[in-house]
């Protein structure tokens, strides 16, 4: 029939128009929150001087308390968000599910307990990134294998799938932790997550990470919109679904490596970030991912602001933060998606 416009089964119902608005609105909003990161501090310094010591890196204790210690932080706190935020988008449209995230799957917890193993096995090889990655692989492989099954609700089993595997990985951390004498303070510190002490050569770590993980999503990103309307539809347009399901499988791990590499175990941004943005943006993974990595940076960093001075307790993982944030969201979309359909 002429006439007729044939549609494009990978875009999405509700997918609204591409908007460089949008870009200004998250580029600025990230900019303006590691602006309030740079002041912020237990040394107050002022927007002036911190515009002198980017310019200057040479002039003084102030550029070295600027770019030794504040951006160091703030740049980690930024790939913190903007990794967790991409994982959960990825891990939401690979298992079909509103509800998965890094967090929530096991992916933290198996990163987590990848970079204690291989820091114990062999601490003087500095195998800390690589231990995350196949932590985080073998969580996410186990919770996508048994939500994939035939049972009633997939839901529920990546539910008690996730929360098995995070006690169990979380369990195994903390015993090596106690047999390689490291304190409980420190294991406290890492189950809540946190980004203090940050140095440059950890965030060269996580970047390449990233940069690799992105260079593996980004041309499956049209792949993802069709992977959400249905197997059978993206076989139908020539999507390799088996290859492109393990290439973003692949891709989410690295992202929640690096992560939890740098912060260690931070919850709910994974989740809460991408929703925010699919109601802003619509469902379109060609502005959902980008943005997402924004708006992760950019609630991550202001984040990270807060915890280095929450009135009246002082400095508090980050990971509290996020806590506070995110679960209330958490049981909002799960009540949510009581008898509703994904998206």
């Amino acid at each position: 029939m002429t006439g007729l416009k044939r549609k494009d089964p990978a875009r999405l119902p509700g997918e609204r128009p591409k908007s460089a608005s949008a870009w200004i609105l998250w580029l600025v909003a990230l900019v303006v929150s590691m602006a309030l990161g740079l002041v912020h501090g237990s040394t107050v310094i002022t927007m002036p001087q911190v515009w002198h010591a980017v310019l200057h890196p040479a002039s003084g204790i102030i550029a070295v308390i600027i770019w030794e210690i504040r951006f160091p932080r703030i740049v980690a706190a930024a790939l913190v968000g903007g990794g967790l935020a991409v994982a959960g988008a990825v891990m939401q449209a690979l298992l079909q599910n509103p509800l998965a995230d890094p967090y929530i799957v096991g992916a933290s917890a198996g990163a987590g307990l990848g970079a204690i193993g291989a820091e114990t096995v062999a601490p003087q090889m500095a195998l800390m990134a690589p231990g995350a990655f196949i932590g985080a692989l073998i969580a996410v492989f186990f919770a996508w294998s048994l939500s994939r099954g035939r049972g009633r609700s997939p839901m529920l089993t990546l539910l008690l799938a996730g929360y098995a595997l995070s006690v169990l990985f979380s369990a195994v951390s903390t015993y090596l932790m106690l047999q390689n004498q490291t304190s409980l303070s420190t294991i406290f510190a890492w189950e809540l997550g946190g980004i203090h002490g940050m140095v440059w050569a950890k965030v060269r770590v996580a970047t390449v990470i990233m940069a690799v993980s992105g260079l593996i999503l980004v041309p499956q990103i049209k792949t993802m919109n069709a992977l959400l309307l249905g197997q059978d539809v993206a076989h139908g347009v020539g999507v390799p679904v088996r290859l492109s399901q393990a290439l973003l499988l692949l891709s989410a791990s690295l992202f929640t490596a690096a992560a939890v590499y740098l912060s260690g175990l931070i919850g709910f941004v994974g989740l809460v970030i991408p929703h925010l943005v699919r109601r802003l943006s619509g469902p379109e993974h060609e502005r959902l991912i980008p943005f997402s990595f924004l708006a992760g940076a950019t609630f991550m960093v202001l984040a990270d602001t807060l915890a280095e001075h929450l009135p009246p307790l002082g400095i508090v993982p980050v990971g509290l933060i996020t806590a506070f944030l995110g679960g209330p969201y958490f049981l909002y979309v799960l009540a949510r998606q009581q008898g509703r359909r994904f998206f």
